[in-house]
């Protein structure tokens, strides 16, 4: 609603401002109109005037939604599932009632006007009909959290994420309440086109990159398979991947701590006999050492002396930057990724590569990002001669050395966005 309200302001849009004042002229001289009669005592009741500026603001609430972009891209097919499940299900709605109506009207002839006139009729109510549905289940024209439930997984020319979506559900108690939607997407780097998703839910964890492909653990339907990186399909499930190792039949754990992949695609796991086991070249081993590599998927494997190095860099070389926060692993070429804000409580951050050795930043990308408790707000990694960066439910390509945004992702619409009209 906040949003809705937030449309009959004037803004940096040219045409939405052009717009908005046409309207409230218009609503002006119906105003405006209405006094003049009252003067010359014509008719012209103060209800009928209320009823007047009633539909006057319907209108123009719905012309000033129509002109938000992201409207409009909410009725596009987005590849998450239960939103191209409901907009295939309207589509479907229209099309019967217009098979229904044109055969009524073969039996009852009717002009070619109001076969027409009821055709568009009926497009303009399942567009208000489906607008409500896509606004109060899937946030059309409202604005939603997006946010990795997994780590990024780069295969080839491909970076695959789980993604979170948070649909508000309003309050209650005071409390926000959100409606969340997984879905695991595979972007190509080069390209910034989206490969392939699936469908995802929320205690199945995205884990790696091993030899039989991607390790997902589905905890709540007790579920272990490897997906094909390149297609998105199961390639192994459980069954057919402890026939390989048959110790680990009907002795796999589901939950996420349990498991850690290294970075040659090593699988470590601890079972539910009690044991540790690796996975590797197509062998299984047993070893009670192997205690210590799965605890680095539980724990996670930072290297405390190369997080205070950074810290110390930072706060010699560049105190002067707003909640300056250095990236790790992203050391390259005596230089490092860190993140900052130009100014308090602005609605971006600044992703930027700096000197290790001087104070001199080589260049510097703004992004969006949103502030989640316990979650980073930007992720990023480096690819052949470009870093990527993760922010807010967008993947950004910055080629390296030059720090050129080449395209933006968008993984709410699955589409890049025309990075000339975001300017």
């Amino acid at each position: 609603m906040a949003d809705l309200l937030r449309n009959w302001l004037f803004n940096d849009d040219s045409i939405h401002n052009v717009v908005l004042a046409l309207i409230y002229l218009w609503i002006l001289i119906h105003i405006a109109k209405w006094v003049v009669d009252r003067i010359n005592q014509k008719k012209g009741t103060f209800r009928k005037l209320v009823r007047t500026l009633l539909v006057l603001t319907l209108i123009g609430t719905l012309l000033l939604w129509l002109l938000d972009r992201d409207f409009f891209l909410d009725w596009t097919f987005t590849s998450w599932f239960w939103h191209d499940m409901t907009l295939w299900i309207l589509v479907g709605v229209f099309v019967v009632l217009c098979v229904l109506f044109l055969i009524r009207s073969m039996k009852r002839p009717s002009s070619l006007k109001k076969v027409i006139g009821m055709i568009v009729l009926l497009l303009v109510g399942e567009f208000i009909v489906g607008s409500f549905v896509m606004t109060v289940f899937h946030a059309a024209g409202r604005s939603v959290t997006m946010s990795l439930d997994s780590p990024t997984i780069v295969a080839g020319d491909l970076a695959i994420n789980k993604i979170r979506m948070r649909i508000p559900n309003g309050s209650e108690n005071g409390i926000s309440l959100s409606v969340s939607r997984f879905q695991i997407i595979a972007v190509n780097l080069k390209t910034g086109e989206k490969e392939w998703s699936r469908k995802a839910i929320w205690q199945e964890y995205v884990l790696g990159q091993t030899e039989e492909g991607i390790l997902v653990v589905d905890m709540k339907n007790e579920e272990f398979y490897f997906l094909d990186e390149v297609s998105g399909d199961i390639r192994l499930d459980e069954n057919e991947w402890t026939q390989k190792y048959p110790e680990l039949a009907n002795n796999l754990s589901y939950e996420q701590a349990d498991y850690y992949i290294d970075d040659t695609g090593g699988l470590y796991l601890y079972a539910l006999d009690g044991k540790y086991y690796r996975v590797a070249d197509g062998k299984l081993t047993e070893n009670p050492a192997y205690e210590k590599e799965v605890q680095k998927g539980f724990f996670g494997d930072e290297e405390t002396r190369e997080t205070e190095r950074a810290q110390q860099i930072v706060q010699e070389l560049y105190p002067d930057l707003l909640e300056a926060q250095p990236i790790l692993g992203s050391a390259k070429d005596a230089s490092m990724l860190l993140i900052y804000k130009e100014k308090r409580n602005q609605e971006q951050v600044t992703v930027a590569r700096v000197s290790t050795d001087e104070s001199a930043i080589r260049w510097k990308v703004p992004v969006d990002y949103q502030e989640e408790p316990g979650i980073s707000p930007v992720d990023t990694f480096t690819e052949g001669d470009a870093t990527y960066v993760l922010a807010a439910g967008k993947l950004y390509k910055i080629s390296e050395p030059g720090g050129v945004l080449e395209y933006v992702y968008q993984y709410r619409w699955n589409k890049q966005l025309d990075l000339e009209t975001d300017e």
